[in-house]
């Protein structure tokens, strides 16, 4: 299904416009190529029309990729991902409903293109504004070669320049992840630390250093990422917000300085808003509740006071949903919560209630993250998009640092993140493994619906036993006729068992680029 939203490019132009810089292109009947290149002003219009690459749709792509891993289930049976989860479709390389290679390069080629003008044809710009644009778009190319190397496993095309429509080899992982960062090392020391309030939302040195710090993540290059993270920090410009709740509840037109976001997206009624609430909130909201949490998630919030949640505990089992830590609250709605007014039932019978089908929840619980408690009409959501915030950067940190078997430091950042979350008690490691272990479930909580959780398990390793051999759990709730309530853990994946075979890990390339490229060739395990 393609969702709506209440936009045209002509909106996006004006709203990015309005974000960024008072804009008065040059008016002539016919705009050449030189005119393109004449002023800052005709030049930042060209540099807008990137900026949808961060966050456009709102998390609709984020919700939907966790969906492929453990974190949310689909509640309509037939969904192409319940399809792909449960084996009845599969990845092939004429079909892939997470395949991004033909978005890449149409977007690769529009970097280089811009890349290209400026270099020909911007040289009369005024140098620090020539930096700053060459800065934005090499970002944005590092970021399209980011999303195509952790689906592809590093091994793409390398384009720095206009193609010249000969087809060219695959690269090297070594060679690709080399070129990610040289982009993001050229864009940091050419972006500015920070940007006016006007032009809230544009790409910072802060953005290039830390999407360096996610990139060699991925790369397994731990003292770069380590390195990048350090850099970003040095700035003194970023910081946790104190309420991770309200933190999902900005918007733009509030003007709230907001230290944790290091690049964002925003949105501004009535001419640039999302639908996102509409297509996944609860029925009695008027949406159409297309996705759920799973329990496999709900149970991995813990207690206020840091131990686990446990369903073989009788005092938890009575009580589930009481005296967990507030970012379950801040995530979650389940049976009893309280959401616009209403107390949410979700027992099995109710309007909002558990029940297989679709249009409803087919776990028990709804998202809460994300949607907005104050939207009445659900075309018009507002909220901020993150495309990266401090909390990750941290938890990036740990884990890079875990890895390079610094605990003591590793421990230090992931225990940033633990206390703004509410918890007095720090968590210790006495080795690797168990701190790696930590960051990883840290990550499955903070960065929830954000988009990490399925590429998480890959690069992990993971994925072959989380989402191989396994179902997504649920709970279904029945009322008594005194009231009493009882909890029952249910297969939420309908006695069905999740597949997911190693060659996942990496997607093969479409048949599409094999017809037109004889320098390519298939890899090895997809032929």
């Amino acid at each position: 299904m393609k969702l709506i939203y209440n936009c045209s490019i002509l909106g996006l132009v004006a709203l990015l416009s309005f974000q960024s810089c008072s804009i008065e292109p040059e008016l002539t009947d016919v705009y050449g190529e030189e005119v393109a290149w004449s002023s800052e002003t005709n030049v930042e219009m060209s540099l807008n029309k990137f900026y949808p690459l961060i966050g456009q749709t709102y998390y609709t792509a984020h919700v939907n990729q966790d969906a492929y891993a453990d974190l949310l289930k689909k509640n309509t049976p037939n969904d192409e991902v319940n399809l792909l989860i449960l084996g009845s479709s599969s990845i092939t390389s004429g079909a892939n409903p997470l395949d991004n290679w033909a978005w890449s390069y149409t977007w690769i080629r529009q970097c280089n293109e811009f890349l290209d003008g400026l270099n020909k044809k911007g040289t009369g710009l005024p140098s620090e504004f020539y930096q700053r644009a060459e800065g934005e778009v090499l970002f944005f190319r590092a970021y399209v070669y980011f999303e195509l190397a952790k689906r592809y496993g590093a091994s793409v095309i390398l384009y720095d320049d206009l193609n010249d429509g000969v087809g060219r080899s695959l690269s090297t992982p070594e060679e690709v992840w080399n070129f990610i960062a040289a982009d993001l090392d050229k864009a940091a020391a050419q972006l500015p630390v920070t940007v006016p309030a006007a032009k809230r939302g544009k790409v910072t040195k802060g953005a290039a250093l830390g999407l360096k710090a996610r990139a060699m993540l991925y790369a397994k290059r731990w003292k770069a990422s380590t390195d990048a993270v350090e850099a970003l920090q040095a700035l003194n410009v970023y910081d946790l917000s104190p309420d991770y709740k309200a933190l999902f509840n900005q918007r733009r037109s509030e003007g709230i300085d907001n230290k944790e976001s290091i690049l964002e997206f925003g949105f501004l009624a009535p001419n640039f808003t999302y639908s996102f609430d509409y297509f996944f909130g609860p029925p009695l909201d008027g949406g159409y509740a297309q996705i759920s949490p799973t329990e496999n998630l709900v149970r991995e919030y813990q207690m206020a006071d840091g131990t686990d949640f446990n369903w073989s505990n009788p005092a938890h089992a009575a009580n589930p949903y009481q005296g967990r830590e507030p970012r379950f609250y801040a995530s979650i709605l389940y049976n009893g919560a309280t959401w616009k007014g209403r107390t949410l039932e979700t027992v099995e019978g109710s309007k909002e209630g558990f029940a297989i089908g679709g249009g409803t929840t087919s776990t028990g619980y709804y998202m809460r993250k994300l949607f907005d408690e104050k939207l009445t009409d659900l075309g018009r959501g507002e909220l901020t998009f993150y495309f990266m915030r401090y909390a990750e950067v941290l938890l990036i940190q740990a884990e890079a640092l875990a890895e390079q078997g610094q605990l003591v430091a590793g421990l230090g950042a992931l225990n940033k993140v633990r206390r703004r979350a509410g918890f007095e008690q720090d968590l210790t490691a006495t080795n690797n493994a168990q701190l790696l272990n930590l960051i990883r479930h840290e990550r499955m909580i903070e960065l929830a619906f954000e988009g990490h959780r399925y590429w998480d398990l890959r690069r992990w390793g993971l994925a072959t036993t989380v989402l191989n051999g396994t179902h997504a759990t649920g709970v279904k709730i029945t009322k008594a006729v005194d009231g009493t309530l009882s909890y029952v853990l249910i297969d939420a994946d309908n006695g069905r068992t999740r597949v997911y075979p190693e060659k996942y890990n990496r997607f093969p390339i479409p048949i599409a680029e094999l017809q037109r490229n004889p320098n390519i060739e298939q890899f090895s395990e997809w032929k």
